[in-house]
């Protein structure tokens, strides 16, 4: 696509919080404004249906460069999500006017074509498989602004790891990310301040509301209206986004309701309105993450790994199916703390600091866990690993290692207990060899598959056409419904999944 030729949106006009109760009828009610809500309300809203999306974060975005802002505005539970398990995992999922795509890397990589064709055959329906598909992720790539990083804006900590992989020969290079107006700031994650990243409130929510949609945020929805297993509606409190006042009800009325929460928020929802009730104790289950770690490197020449485009690179390592490296891109503090330069050792780090370079390592999960809600309405969550995952994300992080050394880095560094300052990739094997998933420092931000598609109500939560196998009325439409792992970023699968769905919706009305 022609960059000059791709033309981002206005944020759309959001109501907010109200001490005032607040009452709508509609055709659809969408909970949750992230990817898949976002996607789910320009289909339906383009159809002439009357559309109510409704969403817990803020109803303007609120960025600034600084992680604690983010985490109380922008991610759901300040932040603060852990999976229980072997081993702490923080989750991170976000909200707000956009959801998870206001504060994510915008990488948009399509869902390779054994993972479609195997949810075609799970679901025994073609309509889900690759070829099925291509042509939508074609349709929704264009409409978000899909291209490959361009070398202008990339920053040195990409261009170090395009030059190891190409050194090498892996499959890789630069990485196709939602940012048709990037200048390469380097701080997607606390929300993108030139308004150059194609995050979802700049497209799917913004044609949205000029097709009548009616967006109300700052509503954390906790009761699903359910007669004779049929859906009539929601309701939800307003929250005040900075005092966290409880304000008035805002209820919704209507004959179709979509869960959009993503793989945490919506089995979260489901459990707290005791929707399980009806649903089966599944829901929530089989909870897959992309777990994975980082190795952190030293270079002669200054590479700032916090500024240009954020995980703007990416390689398929050779024999290692599933295992996906790209960029590791964060900011001053979390790059000292992932290369183990705390305390007397911090001034050592800062002295390094510009010089530092990385990339993390995840794997599409062969583990699972579940979430489900405690009393107050948070997250539940747990994860158990399984060894085949650990040897993954060891045998990633050696060609990672590899990666690093061609492209310039030395002294490789991994926040991993008892790991050692690295220069030969056969040394960190020896060292990795005997660690358990204990001595990992870890992190995950794509949860998905608690609410699956599938044929069997025992064992899946929704159907093929994305409604609920018991609660007639009730769709979902977000990460939680995919059948299985997706090994690649959910941002654009997400969106296609839920443009799908809503299509199948039309079908029906």
């Amino acid at each position: 696509m022609d960059k000059s030729s791709f033309t981002l949106l206005n944020a759309p006009d959001a109501a907010g919080f109200s001490t005032k109760d607040v009452r709508y009828e509609a055709d659809v009610v969408i909970v949750g404004a992230g990817p898949g809500g976002g996607a789910a309300a320009k289909q339906l809203s383009a159809a002439g249906l009357k559309v109510v999306v409704l969403e817990m974060g803020p109803r303007t975005s609120r960025f600034r460069p600084n992680y604690a802002h983010t985490a109380r505005y922008h991610m759901q539970e300040g932040g603060a999500m852990v999976a229980q398990g072997k081993a702490m995992m923080p989750i991170a999922a976000g909200k707000g006017v956009g959801g998870s795509t206001l504060i994510n890397s915008a990488l948009s990589f399509r869902a390779p074509r054994e993972v479609l064709d195997h949810w075609a055959d799970i679901l025994n329906d073609e309509a889900w498989g690759f070829d099925s598909l291509t042509p939508l992720y074609d349709e929704i790539s264009s409409f978000i602004g899909v291209q490959i990083t361009s070398q202008a804006i990339a920053g040195k900590n990409n261009e170090l790891i395009v030059r190891g992989i190409k050194k090498l020969g892996y499959e890789g290079g630069y990485a196709p990310r939602s940012t048709p107006r990037c200048v390469g700031c380097g701080v997607c994650y606390y929300g993108c301040p030139a308004g150059g990243k194609g995050s979802s409130n700049l497209n799917f929510l913004a044609v949205a509301a000029q097709q009548n949609a009616i967006i109300h945020a700052e509503v954390q929805v906790d009761q699903l209206y359910i007669e004779e297993n049929t859906i009539i509606g929601v309701r939800g409190t307003s929250i005040h986004p900075d005092t966290k006042e409880r304000g008035g009800m805002v209820e919704v009325l209507a004959p179709r309701v979509i869960i959009s929460a993503g793989a945490i928020g919506t089995p979260r929802l489901l459990w707290h309105s005791r929707a399980t009730d009806i649903l089966g104790a599944h829901v929530g289950k089989g909870l897959q993450v992309h777990p994975g770690s980082t190795l952190i490197g030293i270079a002669d020449e200054k590479i700032e790994m916090w500024q240009g485009a954020t995980q703007g690179a990416y390689y398929h390592p050779p024999n290692l199916k599933g295992v996906l490296p790209h960029t590791f891109s964060a900011p001053p503090e979390a790059c000292l703390l992932a290369a183990g330069f705390v305390g007397s050792r911090f001034q050592q780090g800062f002295e390094l600091l510009p010089y530092m370079c990385g990339m993390l390592v995840m794997v599409s999960d062969k583990g699972t866990g579940r979430v489900r809600a405690k009393r107050d309405g948070s997250a539940d969550i747990h994860y158990d690993f399984h060894p085949q995952d650990v040897n993954r994300i060891k045998e990633g992080l050696v060609s990672v290692a590899k990666v690093l050394l061609a492209g310039g880095a030395k002294d490789l560094r991994a926040p991993i207990h008892g790991i050692g300052i690295i220069n030969d990739p056969e040394e960190l094997q020896h060292q990795l060899k005997d660690r358990e998933i204990q001595d990992f420092t870890l992190y995950a931000a794509h949860p998905m598959g608690t609410c699956p598609m599938g044929l069997d109500p025992t064992r899946s939560v929704i159907k093929p056409t994305g409604e609920s196998h018991r609660i007639s009325g009730l769709y979902i439409a977000d990460a939680s419904v995919f059948p299985s792992s997706l090994g690649v970023n959910p941002q654009l699968s997400t969106m296609v999944v839920s443009t799908r769905i809503a299509q199948q919706i039309l079908d029906t009305i």
